[in-house]
This record gives structure tokens, sequence and C-alpha cells, in this order.
């Protein structure tokens, strides 16, 4: 029961202890920080555009890439029938 309560006395110590800490340093960016986090922001809304925008064409390419085998685009692929191969 004592190891409880040393435990339990040294965590609360400690828990107090580290919200002491963190309370008592500086939260505000210089002015360096700052800028730095804008233009990591930036630098990831670009890439999140190009992101999009390339998977827009990559679906349209997959897309067509469906319809020039189903033989929509051209006309010219058609499916080939093989059940006269196993007919015989």
């Amino acid at each position: 029961m004592t190891t409880y309560i040393k435990g339990f006395i040294s965590g609360f110590f400690l828990c107090f202890s580290i919200i002491i800490l963190s309370g008592a340093t500086s939260s505000t960016l210089s002015s360096e920080q700052a800028k730095l986090i804008q233009k990591l922001d930036n630098i990831e809304q670009k890439i999140d555009f190009n992101y999009n925008v390339l998977n827009k064409h990559l679906v349209r390419i997959m897309a067509y890439g469906v319809k020039v085998k189903e033989g929509q685009i051209d006309g010219v692929r058609n499916p080939v029938d093989c059940k006269h191969i196993y007919d015989k």
C-alpha cells in the first residue's frame, strides 16, 4: 500500500512539474519561424493542388484506356470471340 501511495504522489508531482514547465515556456513565434511556417503551408497547398490535378488526369487516362479497349474510341479494336476455338 505504501508503494502505491509513493507512486501516486511521485506521479502527481511529475505531472504537476511538467505542466508548470510547459506553461513557463514562451509560445510566441519569432518572425523568422512564422515566415518559415507560411512557406511550408504554401508548399503543402501546391503539393495538394498538383496531386489533385495529377489524380484527375490519371483517371481520365484510365477511362480513355478502357474506352479504347472496348472499341468505343476508334472502332477498330473489337472484342475477340473465342467460342469457336473451343467448339471443335
